[in-house]
């Protein structure tokens, strides 16, 4: 008998085994692959079609239901369109909580421009606390932006900055112990990282539609090491990547200090990873700037079998990355309360 899984991603050895078992077809241009955040159906109107739980937290879980289940459409190069969603309901929710969730997922849907069009409700003993189940569909205007497709010599660039998802669920999730770390200013603006820049990529994909990216990602469990270490696996290359480059908020700095995390394995949803020829990095970031996203150039594509480093005052050790998500760790610590 094999022994239990751990919480967060699956490993990558035993999902590559299990997905062996998915639908292979020529219907299909790109299938369920690890790595890959949505899969591609061709035909008169090329689909993406994504499905994403949300597991982490059931605070404001609408809007991080719609994020994240969006952003695998724009990762994909696509534009998401439709979401439905099964919204499972632990005993003792009230018809108060259900309208809550039913508020934010329609408010996160009209900001980003997708139609809800729908899905199952139900309250059930098999959950301990809400979940919600989303799945997207988007279109695509051209071909898909696989993660799989970065090329020795791209630019590794990143939107917005290091484990914002993270930060903002830690603050959320343990927020007497956060405001003491952070002080009131700025665990309140921590707090509001949901929101503002918030945790979706839609705006992102706007920005850059139409230009010569090569890769796109979007990094959620195991942050944005995992995310590098997943476009390198799928595209058969290595990297570099410059810590001094990377954009790493004070505010998240001092949460991941004082509860014992690396900020580049924290979640990362609202981050976009994306590789491209460095004659198209000014303009990638002239776009998301002029959007007021930022953009951070962070490193580079290198030829395959050199690994993935990170560089730092001028030496090189390897990136640090796992499946397991940095804050699964909160849930096992004596703080959690758990």
């Amino acid at each position: 008998m094999t022994p239990p899984l751990a919480e967060g991603k699956l490993p990558t050895e035993l999902l590559e085994r299990l997905l062996r078992h998915t639908s292979k077809s020529p219907l299909l241009a790109v299938g369920a692959q690890p790595g890959e955040d949505a899969a591609v159906a061709p035909g008169a109107q090329t689909l993406v079609i994504t499905a994403d739980p949300i597991t982490f937290t059931d605070e404001r879980i609408g809007a991080y239901t719609v994020a994240v289940n969006a952003n695998d459409i724009v990762a994909m190069g696509g534009i998401p369109v439709y979401l439905t969603t099964t919204i499972l309901l632990a005993p003792g929710a009230t018809e108060e909580d259900l309208e809550r969730i039913f508020l934010d997922i329609s408010d996160a849907c009209g900001k980003a421009g997708i139609l809800w069009v729908g899905g199952h409700t139900e309250v059930t003993p098999v959950v301990k606390r809400t979940v919600v189940c989303g799945q997207a569909v988007g279109f695509l205007s051209g071909p898909p932006l696989s993660t799989g497709g970065a090329r020795p010599g791209d630019s590794i660039c990143m939107t917005k900055w290091v484990g914002l998802e993270g930060t903002t669920t830690i603050a959320r999730q343990l927020p007497d112990e956060s405001l003491k770390v952070l002080g009131t200013r700025a665990f309140d603006e921590v707090l509001c990282w949901l929101d503002i820049p918030g945790i979706a990529i839609v705006e992102e994909g706007r920005a850059l539609e139409g230009l010569a990216l090569s890769s796109g990602h979007d990094p959620t469990e195991g942050g944005v090491a995992m995310g590098i270490q997943e476009i390198c696996r799928r595209s058969g290359t290595s990297a570099v990547i410059r810590y001094e480059a990377l954009p790493i908020r004070e505010e998240t700095r001092l949460l991941c200090g004082h509860f014992g995390l690396d900020p580049l394995g924290l979640l990362s949803s609202g981050v976009f990873l994306f590789t491209t020829a460095p004659t198209v990095v000014e303009l990638a970031c002239s776009e998301l700037g002029a959007r007021g996203i930022p953009c951070a150039l962070i490193g580079e594509i290198l030829p395959q079998g050199g690994g993935v480093w990170l560089e730092k005052a001028g030496s090189r050790q390897p990136l640090a990355w796992s499946e397991q998500d940095e804050i699964v760790k909160l849930r096992s610590s004596p703080k959690d309360g758990a």
